[in-house]
């Protein structure tokens, strides 16, 4: 006859192994998520830089510089927040790197 607790063990490592499976799951899901807004950021401050280098040279050109002055006010804040958030992407996918890389050993330590 089998002692409960053996029963009891099989069952945690079931749960585990169902958790480690939904979690890379979930990974997997948000990975794609982060490498499409990051990608669509940098087409963003591709097209600011554009606008920014063809206000700049407007100005040169004589243009009001007062309403030039302020649209590369706008688009230096709008180039700040763009890399601020970038930072932040950047991080959330050190992030998950870290806990896909530490799933495994986890889910080790639960092994008998």
């Amino acid at each position: 006859m089998m002692p409960l607790t053996s029963f009891r063990l099989a069952f945690r490592k079931s749960v585990d192994d169902k958790r480690f499976r939904g979690l890379a799951r979930a990974l997997d899901g948000i990975q794609p998520e982060i490498d499409k807004e990051s990608e669509q950021l940098r087409r963003a401050r591709k097209r600011m830089m554009d606008c920014a280098a063809f206000s700049l040279e407007a100005m040169e050109n004589g243009e009001r510089s007062e309403r030039m002055s302020a649209k590369l006010d706008t688009l230096a804040q709008e180039l700040a927040a763009n890399r601020a958030r970038q930072l932040l992407l950047e991080h959330q996918i050190s992030f998950l790197g870290r806990i896909r890389a530490g799933l495994p050993n986890f889910l080790g330590s639960h092994r008998g």
